[in-house]
């Protein structure tokens, strides 16, 4: 057996640690508050330290009072922090706030952005640890160890601290969980679902059933989950699936995949299952134009799911090909048409300002929206993030002073375009979506939409006669005001 090896077996022998665990979801309050839910990651760590027999709480700030936070920091002895990147130098300030109420506690690090910029944290001296890659089976070791100082974690994979000599001990990441079914439930009641009921009234709930995604779009960080696609158990999904809807009878479940289409007899055994399980569930997902056919959508619609995303980006087949996204334009149209003939309300997400992008393409890009005729757009700026293939081709042009504080969803990005300075991007950005909108309702379009209900309702004729009954009742027709807007056919 070799020095590792007998490391990682006594550390599996160590009993868990006896202080208390925060685990800190780190996002400003009202930042999306419309999609607000309960972080995934946290409460599955959480469950998983709970069942080793830890002392573990859970705070999201979001539906915390400063308070409530303040009194989560104070008593953690180690505090755990998870951050997306616009918020890394929040999760920094809150480690020197423990720090200065408590100069003992143990701060780490965990997360997306923590498996690609190490240096950023421990470099602020206000972090203890990092820990990288998936870390459902990391954490229990970390854990274990970490009452001894470094030397009790010097083995942990993933895990990245300061030594007494000054030098930087980085370990490799954790291979990925192949086995996703060992994985317990997420520990849901560690956090208040009603204050985010309160604040969302759809009851929003996450779930996710697969990880990774094995396209090569440019702009995608793939060092946590890997390019590969790993799935659960479609009984553990319906399962999990039975235990959300007999708790918590949420308003709308989104499935936080990657890309959840990509395996087509896997999309109709989960949605086949939902029917047999009587299982009344208004679903959403995000997926690519390119794996989705009628009859899928068709499924997807008579279980549940009434919404579909699709990171589209461009109408122009040169940004596409700039951006790697590994189809034709013409399929944003086909999977747009699919979707609102199978009754499936849709939302598209869209780049401006992808490299060497020109105005051309961008009306371009409104051409197609307007012949593919999604129900909502959302713009962003092209942004080359750490450790994505984009960072490494544009670097000769990217601000390095910009690249830790801007983001997909703000209104800068570090790469300094060839053809747009920043004001104009966003006011592209902003003209794509209002213009659209206009459009969207105006008379042609009203028209086209109802066009497509009537056809819709043709080959879905027991909606089409609920539809009529409801008419005649003299009811108000709108969708439940557990899902908002609802799906505009």
């Amino acid at each position: 057996m070799t020095a590792s090896s007998t490391d990682a077996a006594s550390a599996d022998t160590k009993p868990m640690t006896g202080k208390k665990i925060v685990l800190m979801y780190v996002t400003p309050p009202g930042q999306d508050d419309f999609f607000i839910a309960m972080p995934l990651g946290i409460i599955y760590l959480g469950a998983i330290l709970r069942e080793a027999g830890a002392d573990v709480e859970c705070c999201d700030e979001r539906v915390c009072t400063e308070a409530e936070v303040e009194n989560f920091i104070q008593k953690a002895d180690i505090l755990g922090l998870s951050a997306l990147t616009p918020h890394v130098q929040r999760a920094i300030r809150y480690a020197q706030k423990a720090k200065q109420l408590n100069p003992d506690v143990i701060t780490v690090m965990g997360g997306p952005h923590a498996t690609v910029d190490v240096d950023t944290f421990l470099d602020s001296g206000a972090m203890d640890y990092v820990i990288g890659g998936e870390a459902e089976d990391s954490i229990i070791d970390f854990m274990r160890g970490v009452e001894e100082g470094p030397e009790g974690v010097k083995h942990v994979p993933g895990i990245a601290f300061d030594r007494p000599d000054g030098k930087r001990h980085n370990n490799s990441q954790p291979p990925l969980i192949k086995d996703l079914d060992r994985i317990p439930f997420p520990a849901w009641e560690m956090l208040p679902f009603d204050r985010y009921a309160a604040m969302n009234k759809e009851r929003l709930f996450y779930i996710f059933t697969s990880r990774g995604c094995p396209f090569r779009c440019v702009f995608c960080q793939k060092e946590l989950t890997g390019r590969g696609f790993r799935t659960r158990s479609v009984d553990d999904i319906l399962n999990e699936l039975q235990e959300i809807h007999d708790k918590y009878q949420p308003g709308n479940v989104l499935f936080i995949d990657e890309l959840f289409t990509c395996q087509k007899k896997r999309v109709y055994e989960i949605c086949e299952g939902i029917i047999e399980r009587g299982l009344k569930l208004n679903m959403s997902c995000e997926t690519r134009v390119d794996m989705l056919d009628y009859d899928m959508a068709r499924t997807m619609k008579r279980a549940g799911f009434n919404r579909m995303y699709f990171g589209v980006e461009s109408g122009s087949q040169r940004s596409l090909d700039t951006l790697v996204k590994d189809y034709k334009a013409e399929k944003v149209v086909e999977a747009l048409k699919i979707s609102r003939r199978a009754g499936i309300w849709t939302k598209v997400f869209l780049i401006v300002g992808t490299p060497k992008e020109t105005m051309e393409d961008i009306e371009e890009t409104a051409r197609v929206m307007r012949e593919a005729m999604p129900d909502r757009i959302r713009t962003s700026l092209f942004n080359p993030l750490t450790a994505t293939a984009s960072f490494e081709q544009f670097k000769d042009r990217i601000d390095p002073s910009l690249v830790k504080t801007e983001y997909v969803d703000s209104d800068r990005s570090p790469y300094i375009h060839e053809n747009f300075d920043n004001d104009a991007l966003n006011r592209i950005k902003r003209s794509l979506v209002e213009d659209y909108e206009a459009w969207y309702e105006a008379g042609p379009a009203r028209r086209r939409r109802f066009l497509s209900r009537i056809q819709y309702y043709i080959e879905n004729p027991d909606e089409g006669k609920a539809r009529l009954a409801r008419a005649l009742s003299f009811g108000k027709i709108k969708a439940p005001a557990a899902m908002g807007p609802g799906p505009e056919i």
